[in-house]
């Protein structure tokens, strides 16, 4: 099976489209990597999906196929004060999760939300994993880490970086989910308006979130858009 078929494959098992991190780890389903004597593939995938004219563009680092791309999900248009808060909420962690693939030093994406859709891509089929993995006790994955909105993985798959969109809330679950892994290395970031920073700074700094309080960080929706945007233009993002 040639490169562009493969990668084709993994595009129709993931709902016609597929960001790139996703294709480098799911090629092999389909191509034997013994048989492989180049010693860079991911570039290969790269220029296939780049010269190739049965696959477009969809996103940071993510394509579809073009004779499908009238068969990807459509976000029906908000009507109430909710569904546009479900909208934004979407955008921000589609965006999360496109800048995390681009990421060097990470391996895997995560996010609770699957079904919800940002530029029609659905956000489970932006993440490279559906599950996450068992890196401590299954009641803290269980219980805490799997609702969260969108979680950055290491090569050991431990999590890397956190995020937790908060349109409205005043934080504290956040912090509570956080506090689950503050064992860890792993850095936080709550999401929200630039208004509401006040908000987060109060809920920071109680005592009874000290333990984190050094690595939990304050992003807004327009520093996410900004960098999503930046990315887009082929600039390194990091967090």
């Amino acid at each position: 099976m040639t490169y562009s078929d493969a990668i084709e494959k993994v595009m129709l098992n993931n709902g016609y489209f597929a960001p790139l991190k996703l294709i480098y780890k799911e090629i092999w389903k389909y191509k034997d990597r013994s048989q492989i004597t180049g010693k860079t593939p991911d570039y290969t995938i790269q220029e296939r999906v780049q010269r190739d004219k049965r696959f477009k563009r969809i996103g940071l680092g993510v394509y579809a196929l073009t004779d499908y791309i009238d068969k990807l999900p459509q976000a029906k248009t908000p009507k109430t004060a909710q569904e546009v808060q479900e909208r934004k909420h979407a955008s921000i962690q589609g965006m999360l999760l496109e800048i995390g693939n681009q990421q060097r030093d990470i391996v895997d994406t995560y996010t609770n939300d699957k079904k919800w859709i940002f530029n029609n891509k659905t956000l489970g089929s932006l993440a490279t994993i559906q599950k996450v993995p068992l890196f401590t006790y299954k009641h803290i994955i269980d219980d805490s880490v799997t609702y969260a909105d969108v979680i950055w993985f290491n090569e050991r798959m431990f999590p890397q970086v956190i995020f937790e969109v908060e349109h409205s809330t005043d934080f504290r679950d956040a912090f509570v989910k956080f506090m689950e892994l503050q064992d860890f290395q792993t850095r936080f970031y709550c999401v929200s308006d630039e208004s509401r920073i006040e908000k987060f700074e109060k809920e920071k700094n109680k005592n009874a979130f000290s333990a984190i309080s050094s690595r939990v960080g304050f992003l807004t929706y327009n520093q996410i858009e900004n960098d999503y945007n930046q990315a887009i233009k082929r600039k390194y993002i990091s967090y």
